[in-house]
């Protein structure tokens, strides 16, 4: 993953450029905000579990047929299977 540095240095690069003033404070607010993004990433990772059972019931609860014999989730091994995967 590159960095928002990264980022903007190797756009100013391919323009040919220094990075401008404007671009400095884009990178200075990117790491302000830093803080902020980390919070919110970790309040998601301790919900996860309840956000994918949220979304896993709203699935099966929308698309009923997934239920039936031959589809993802006639068993609860299959059904266990996509809640694992709507987590990832």
């Amino acid at each position: 993953m590159k960095s928002v540095a990264t980022t903007v240095v190797t756009a100013a690069d391919a323009a040919g450029r220094f990075p401008s003033q404007n671009d400095l404070e884009a990178v200075q607010g990117n790491i302000q905000r830093a803080a902020a993004r980390l919070e919110a990433a970790e309040k998601l990772a301790a919900g996860l579990d309840n956000v994918t059972k949220e979304a896993g019931d709203a699935c099966f609860n929308k698309y009923p047929y997934l239920k039936q014999p031959g589809e993802a989730g006639e068993n609860q091994t299959k059904v266990d299977k996509c809640y694992r995967d709507l987590g990832h």
